[in-house]
């Protein structure tokens, strides 16, 4: 817990200075392929549901936010992950898709930690990774979310892993100042 208000006071300087922006707030849910680095040459991604949880700040073309993700059932090795986080990312100005319909691109990195089974041990790691994605507006401040994600965790050779992630989101904006 205390990692999170750790996070959450971390946003608020960037609030405060803030000239034009909006805060926002996003539910997700996807598909994760985990893969050990003690994993065998060869061997395959293993994948699992994930879901998770957002909020944060966008200014001009960036946004910064706390979050939380959390896959279970995914396979032997990784059988579950919880991954606290905060990301910045830079997000493109809008531009047309279809007839009226408007998106904007991101990109971005996030790092935090990663409380996963690995080997039937619960291992705390160090979380970092990219990811990059499509962000499609929609009427009354809400937005949908379509991405991809790929982050490692560093701790030790038999606890690594890598995952990939493709999610769907949707995004609430409110409090524009």
């Amino acid at each position: 817990m205390k990692f999170f208000t750790f996070l959450l006071l971390a946003l608020l300087p960037y609030s405060l200075t803030a000239e034009s922006g909006e805060w926002f707030v996003g539910i997700e849910g996807g598909i994760t392929g985990t893969k050990s680095s003690s994993a065998t040459a060869g061997s395959d991604y293993d994948f699992g549901p994930e879901y998770g949880l957002k909020i944060g700040l966008r200014e001009d073309n960036g946004r910064m936010y706390i979050g939380v993700t959390s896959s279970d059932d995914i396979g032997d090795e990784v059988s579950k992950t919880l991954n606290p986080y905060i990301a910045l990312e830079g997000i493109s100005d809008e531009f047309k898709v279809i007839a009226k319909s408007t998106a904007k691109f991101f990109f971005g990195a996030r790092l935090g930690a990663s409380i996963a089974d690995v080997n039937t041990t619960s291992t705390t790691a160090f979380m970092g990774g990219l990811q990059t994605g499509l962000i499609f507006m929609l009427p009354a401040d809400f937005e949908v979310e379509l991405a991809y994600r790929h982050y490692w965790t560093y701790k030790g050779k038999d606890t690594d892993f890598n995952a990939g992630a493709f999610y769907g989101g949707l995004n609430y904006k409110f409090y524009a100042f």
